[in-house]
């Protein structure tokens, strides 16, 4: 999770490769809300093959506008002020019930 987290900060679109369910649903919950939000695409390990990851990662690098658009999403979709808010919020609720 923090990976696909810390991508998204720098504006770095991902291709996605979830470890199976089984073993980790969150990975995959993450994967796919970053997918949602346009911030990346997710391979499922069964469909993995050299050549379909290949032509993803051609796709990618030959649309800029589409990189460009990712790029944007992922920024958005992981605020850098994330962290700031979240510590505002912790000390007005923490304030609220003094």
């Amino acid at each position: 999770g923090s990976t696909l987290f810390e991508a998204a900060a720098w504006g770095i679109p991902s291709i996605i490769i979830p470890i199976p369910e089984e073993i980790s649903h969150d990975q995959r919950s993450n994967a796919y809300a970053v997918a949602r939000e346009g911030a990346g695409v997710v391979i499922e390990e069964a469909n993995l093959s050299d050549d379909i990851l290949i032509a993803q990662i051609e796709e990618l690098l030959s649309d800029q506008s589409r990189y460009n658009k990712m790029v944007h999403k992922a920024k958005k979709f992981s605020p850098r002020d994330a962290a700031e808010k979240i510590g505002r919020e912790l000390i007005h609720i923490g304030l609220s019930h003094e």
